[in-house]
């Protein structure tokens, strides 16, 4: 029997004694319901199959699909729909987009440099050099910065490229031997010049949030294994900037944290292997785990202790959801998921919550 299905099983024979016993109307006991199945729409199948990262473009009604084993980036509209694949992009890792949506940045992890792409014509219109065999592996953008993690292993570091009419690249922000290899970034306004950055390559977890307002990084809080992770997957941040999700493959759950300290805020309780996160702009919680058969995302009311809805992503099949891969639809309406296995195409999935 799954974990999945033998936790269901035992919550409800918990209940059942709760109600047996007295549990009093009003109690979370007594409030308790079963999650409601969620359908995603077809998923369509992609030209690629592996993602470093996804972006959502709001203005255009865009889905960019970063591809770093072809250097590639898929484009689709918000139902999926395969509108282009853009190449010529070596080692396409993360994506950023600029506040007006019009230029998506993309890390080139195998061309030591960080593109500028046109969302209105798709093309290159520059190419930021970031120096030999610096490799920029994820990127955050803050106040016309772009910070992106570069190198291998504890030779890894933070460097930044200021943008405006005369580009600027600065190396070497950090002490090397800072992280085991690149950390995952992510930035947000409602987070205002902040960096956060994760471990991504070893057990320690690390996550340090930076401050970035004096144009180089600052530390304001960093904590080893936070709520117990290690190898972070994924990061999401709620819509107010106060809440992190901070994702890895155990403990068997999702850990919500205070930016602010880095300490536990709730625990969403999930299932085994935690690959990725999204926040709606409403606050519904999306936290999807690593499993070939059965459930693959929860979704949650902010604080719930309980899913409101499940969703099983490919019913039948071994494919599994894809490490940061997650996204919702600006508005809230549409949650965008990728699942893939071994060397099969990508899939992605639109789910109408």
């Amino acid at each position: 029997m799954r974990r999945t299905r033998l936790r269901t099983v035992l919550g409800a024979l918990f209940l059942t004694l709760l109600a047996v016993l007295g549990a009093a109307p009003g109690t979370a006991a007594a409030r308790a319901t079963p999650a409601t199945p969620a359908t995603p729409t077809t998923p369509t199948t992609l030209p690629v199959s592996y993602h470093a990262d996804m972006a959502v473009d709001a203005v255009h009604q865009r889905l960019y699909i970063a591809d770093i084993v072809t250097g590639s980036v898929v484009v689709t509209d918000f139902d999926g729909r395969i509108v282009r694949t853009l190449t010529g992009l070596p080692g396409a890792a993360d994506l950023v987009l600029s506040p007006d949506a019009r230029t998506l940045y993309v890390a080139l992890s195998r061309a030591d440099a960080i593109a500028a792409v046109d969302t209105a014509t798709y093309r290159t219109k520059a190419r930021h050099a970031t120096g030999d065999g610096t490799a920029p592996l994820r990127l955050a953008l803050v106040d016309g910065t772009l910070w992106f993690s570069y190198g291998d292993q504890w030779d890894s570091n933070l460097g930044s490229l200021t943008l405006g009419r005369r580009p600027a690249v600065h190396l070497g922000h950090l002490p090397w031997g800072t992280w085991a290899g690149p950390p995952m970034l992510l930035s947000a306004p409602t987070a205002p010049g902040l960096v956060i950055a994760a471990d991504q390559y070893s057990t320690a977890g690390t996550v340090t949030v930076y401050d970035v307002t004096s144009g180089a990084p600052v530390v304001r809080t960093t904590q080893d294994n936070p709520g117990g992770i290690h190898d972070v997957r994924d990061l999401a941040l709620s819509p107010d900037g106060r809440t992190l999700f901070a994702v890895s493959g155990a403990p068997y759950h999702h850990v919500a944290f205070r930016l602010a300290d880095l300490s536990v805020e709730h625990v969403y309780p999930t299932g085994s292997y935690p690959v990725a996160a999204a926040v709606s702009p409403d606050g519904t919680v999306a936290a999807g785990i690593d499993q070939s058969y059965g459930e693959d995302v929860f979704l949650f009311a902010p604080g719930a202790g309980t899913p409101a809805q499940v969703v099983d992503l490919d019913p039948g099949t071994a494919l599994a959801l894809r490490p940061h891969g997650l996204a919702w639809s600006p508005d809230g309406t549409r949650l965008f998921a990728l699942t893939g296995q071994y060397d099969a195409p990508l899939a992605l999935h639109v789910i109408r919550p």
